[in-house]
């Protein structure tokens, strides 16, 4: 019986990586890839290294490319971890290959493009999956029937794929967190050299998370971290390369990593507001597969974040064990895969989610915990227990292919155990630190530690007013949760795609929330969309144990019409009948919830920018509303409605602020 074809999603390192590996099975692989050519300049790359992993499913593929990897890449021969011009720490390795996303990608490609048993076809942008038929739709009218085939989807973190598998599979809810951070390269010209630099080595700038490396010609890469909300971000972000953006990156570079100066010409810094920043997320999935016929590999399963230094090559891990289960003659190829991959990345995706909360994260305890933990585990290591050598095992001399489960593991058993003592010692050393200047910014410092340590839980945060209180908690030190149909929402939140109508999704979206915000719009005029997904939220509440809620609601819902002016009150009652019957029915389940409720009831959503400027009106007070607010100050105020005890189980009415002649409420 002959090999099912082979479908690959997206030609990057993994796609063509898996491709080559099938091909030499003796499978027939067409690679669909979205892009009408692919880009092989280190101009749009970035750095990268190809660890023991990565080297040997290279080497499965043909020991010639590991060679040719070497050819254009530099031995590492370890790291330096750097405070400015002060070096903290230095781990040896000599086991990564240092080279570009690009490069890699090219040697990969030159070896596909020379299999004949491999077509690749560009400009294949995947638009659709019916998982049902097996059917695949990419852009114009190009529709693939996989009959018997195989798809393994390698279309990156954004993956279209795995998004349409949580919109059509009940029980496939990944969980997709942005990095909170954008990543952006200086390249130097050919031969430039730097006193205190040694090029076979990675240099590490800690305080804003700048990272150098090097290429066989002589070229650096300084690769610089735009962490979001920091006051540096809108620079490192910006595509204008004028005096003033140039002469502020060299400040920033010249403060926080001051010796990468003599390696950048002024053609570097004008260079570098034209290239294009990368971002990501940390991606974990329940499975990586779906009936015998479709797969997620690499990013797509499992993006982690690049201080893992195991993007790429867990995806070329992924490749090389996929053919193994294929290789293997099992009726069950693919469910075998995945029962086995799944151990190992669920380690990978904690440690992953470990590094990302740290990056951008400005709570002084969980700082203060932090560096304890990084203590302990230094001292660990030095006794020889596995807690403390997790570096070492990942990136150290001795690095190989074991396992992420044994690798990381004991050391996510480690910080379990130690960080709530840890947490309670910061706390202590915190609290003496804190020396108070006036009343008021104690007040707001205070507020925003306490918000740092708290988790909100935002359905419906990927856009309109969700996604403004998420971004706003985010800013004021939240740890946010969005869930959504698309997965989307602000940098650095924790995001869940799925169906919020179910209570299973929503029960996981709540985890260790303490509060929810509930922010959804509605179906057709004739659904009742508010309501089904309110009650789904307050189910699963009941499961989680979470008592507080808020709700947006809108002005006209429940008793509330009489607060429209008078003018628009009953035109407005009968076009929005079915919407406002919708929040009528919302408000009615929550309030008989028993929960710790407020329910917020805006009007004339904009927009436009906050005004800060709200009027509000309490069901026991008279008066009119009618001014446009926007959705940026309704974000602020549901999120003040938070720590304001007066609010809960009350209705809230708010608009912008005042017209002239409106009533004001009647006591106040």
């Amino acid at each position: 019986m002959a090999n099912p074809d082979i479908h690959i999603i997206g030609a990057g390192p993994v796609g063509l990586a898996a491709a080559l590996l099938l091909a030499a099975q003796d499978r027939r692989v067409t690679i669909h890839e979205a892009r009408d050519a692919i880009s092989l300049t280190d101009a749009n790359s970035y750095p990268i290294g190809v660890n023991p992993r990565g080297q040997e499913t290279l080497r499965r593929i043909d020991s010639r490319l590991v060679e040719e990897l070497r050819a254009q890449g530099e031995l590492v021969e370890g790291f330096k971890i750097r405070a400015g011009r002060r070096m903290l720490a230095s781990m040896r390795s000599g086991t990564i290959i240092g080279t570009t996303r690009a490069r890699l990608t090219g040697i990969l490609l030159a070896a596909a493009q020379q299999d004949r048993r491999i077509t690749l076809s560009t400009g294949h942008r995947l638009e659709a999956i019916d998982l049902a038929s097996r059917t695949l739709q990419f852009t114009g009218t190009t529709t693939v029937e996989v009959g018997n085939g195989l798809v393994i989807a390698c279309d990156g973190v954004w993956s279209k794929t795995r998004q349409t598998m949580a919109e059509q599979l009940a029980d496939f809810v990944p969980e997709v967190s942005d990095w909170g951070v954008q990543f952006r390269v200086l390249f130097s010209a050919p031969g430039a050299m730097a006193p205190g630099l040694d090029p076979n080595w990675h240099h590490i700038f800690t305080g804003k998370g700048i990272y150098t490396a090097t290429l066989p010609d002589g070229v650096w890469c300084v690769a610089v971290t735009a962490i979001k909300g920091d006051p540096a971000e809108a620079l490192l972000l910006s595509t204008e390369p004028t005096e003033d953006h140039i002469n502020a990156l060299h400040r920033h570079l010249r403060q926080y990593a001051p010796l990468v100066l003599p390696l950048l010409t002024r053609d570097a810094y004008v260079d570098f507001f034209g290239r294009v920043p990368f971002g990501g997320a940390v991606v974990r999935c329940p499975r990586v597969s779906h009936d015998e016929w479709l797969v997620l590999l690499g990013d797509a399963a499992h993006s982690v974040i690049p201080p893992t230094g195991e993007g790429v090559n867990s995806g070329l891990e992924d490749a090389m064990l996929l053919a193994d289960a294929l290789a293997s003659g099992s009726p069950t190829p693919l469910r075998e895969y995945d029962e086995g991959r799944i151990p190992d990345l669920k380690a990978l995706g904690e440690y992953a989610c470990h590094l990302k909360d740290n990056i951008a994260n400005e709570d002084p305890v969980r700082y203060v915990s932090n560096v304890g933990l990084r203590v302990l585990s230094a001292v660990a290591g030095l006794v020889g227990q596995k807690s403390g050598e997790l570096e070492s095992r990942l990136f150290g001399p001795d690095a190989g292919r074991m396992p992420y489960r044994d690798a990381i593991g004991p050391w996510i058993q480690f910080r379990d155990r130690w960080t709530p003592p840890l947490r309670r010692i910061a706390t202590g050393v915190v609290r003496c630190a804190d020396k108070p200047i006036s009343a008021e910014p104690q007040t707001l410092v205070a507020h925003q530690r306490e918000g740092a340590r708290r988790r909100i839980s935002v359905i419906g945060g990927s856009s309109g007013t969700g996604k403004e209180l998420a971004e706003l908690a985010l800013k004021r030190g939240f740890e946010v949760t969005c869930l959504s149909r698309r997965g989307a929402g602000p940098i650095g939140a924790r995001l869940i795609s799925g169906d919020a109508h179910d209570p299973e999704i929503v029960r996981q979206a709540l985890k260790d929330a303490t509060a929810a915000f509930v922010t959804v719009s509605g179906g057709s005029d004739d659904s009742r969309d508010r309501t089904a997904i309110t009650q789904a939220v307050l189910k699963a509440a009941g499961q989680t144990g979470l008592r507080r809620i808020i709700v947006q609601s809108s002005l006209g819902a429940g008793s509330s019409a009489r607060m429209l002016p008078p003018g628009i009150r009953h035109l407005a009652t009968r076009m929005l009948a079915p919407a406002l019957a919708d929040h009528t029915t919302q408000e009615q389940v929550v309030q008989e919830s028993g929960l710790d409720w407020t329910i917020v009831r805006p009007v004339g959503l904009t927009n436009k920018r906050a005004t800060g400027m709200v009027r509000e009106l309490r069901d026991d007070e008279s008066g009119w509303l009618g001014w446009p607010i926007p959705r940026t100050d309704v974000a602020g105020h549901m999120l003040r409605c938070l720590d304001d005890k007066s609010t809960i189980q009350e209705c809230i009415a708010i608009s912008g602020r005042c017209v002239l002649g409106q009533h004001l409420p009647s006591h106040r």
